[in-house]
């Protein structure tokens, strides 16, 4: 048996997470580890919060940037 905290969530995000509990996924554990994780690597939101409050080098900038991460961000 894994080692088990306890935690509250807001009844809303509650809710939300009843909604996503659907076969194969029937409790709130297998809900939050398959937003974390999404075959087997990282989930695109799990990164995207992530590296929300991360500082990238110049040089990381640059290579973010020609990835594409950028693109689309609120051009007008």
């Amino acid at each position: 048996m894994s080692e088990q905290i306890q935690i509250s969530v807001d009844r809303d995000v509650y809710e939300r997470l009843l909604l996503l509990m659907v076969p194969p996924i029937s409790d709130a554990n297998a809900v939050i580890r398959s937003l974390l994780h999404h075959d087997g690597r990282t989930s695109d939101a799990a990164r995207m919060t992530a590296n929300a409050g991360r500082h990238f080098t110049y040089a990381e900038e640059l290579e973010r940037a020609r990835m594409g991460i950028y693109e689309g961000g609120g051009n007008t």
